[in-house]
């Protein structure tokens, strides 16, 4: 798999982006939201693309994203039947990642149906498929920044999940959990601190 392209961005287009590394130019599919984040960079010079290759049997597509969250975010509309990856694009294009999962939070079904390309019934589908398998921090719902800790026990938040938790209450239980035994925590290796975590988290979301 191509986890990231840096390189050069060449063109620009709402559907495409071309970026040259190491003398190849490469053509990115991406939705308008990314197309428009990456437009608006200062710098094109040197730039880390995300990247997701599809193959099929009759084309090889590359898509293109941001951040490897954006990357997910479109990786996990694909699980909704229905959805495939030009669909899931255009749902990104009409929607930011916090308000997305806001509206799967909220069960929103109205608002689901009104993005791109998505009725009712598809709107349903993806609270079915979806509510609390992607988390916005509550500091970022409220525009702050998100805490370390999200991206530090990331790992640990997966393997909760895997253990068939939801998502959105293990990742505030870590939070939390964090927040109450932080003095200690920052006393212990970081292998330590996931195993204490751990054993803490499963204790309390059972």
């Amino acid at each position: 798999m191509i986890n990231a392209i840096y390189g050069e961005i060449t063109s620009i287009s709402v559907t495409n982006v071309i970026i040259k590394s190491n003398n190849i130019e490469f053509d990115l599919l991406v939705a308008s939201s990314t197309a428009a984040k990456l437009n608006a960079l200062t710098d094109k010079s040197e730039v880390r693309v995300v990247t997701y290759l599809q193959h099929r049997e009759d084309a090889m597509t590359l898509f293109g994203f941001v951040d490897e969250r954006e990357r997910e975010f479109f990786l996990q509309l694909q699980n909704v039947s229905g959805i495939g990856a030009k669909g899931a694009l255009k749902i990104m294009g009409g929607v930011t990642f916090k308000d997305f999962v806001i509206m799967l939070d909220n069960s929103d079904v109205t608002s689901l149906s009104k993005l791109p390309g998505i009725g009712k019934k598809t709107a349903s589908k993806l609270v079915l498929a979806l509510r609390g398998q992607l988390v916005v921090d509550d500091l970022e719902k409220s525009n702050s920044e998100i805490p370390v800790q999200s991206e530090q026990f990331k790992e640990l938040i997966v393997a909760l999940v895997d253990m068939g938790y939801d998502r959105n209450k293990a990742t505030k239980e870590i939070h939390k959990l964090y927040d109450l035994h932080k003095d200690k925590l920052e006393k212990l290796s970081a292998h330590d601190v996931e195993s204490y975590l751990f054993r803490l988290a499963i204790s309390n979301l059972s």
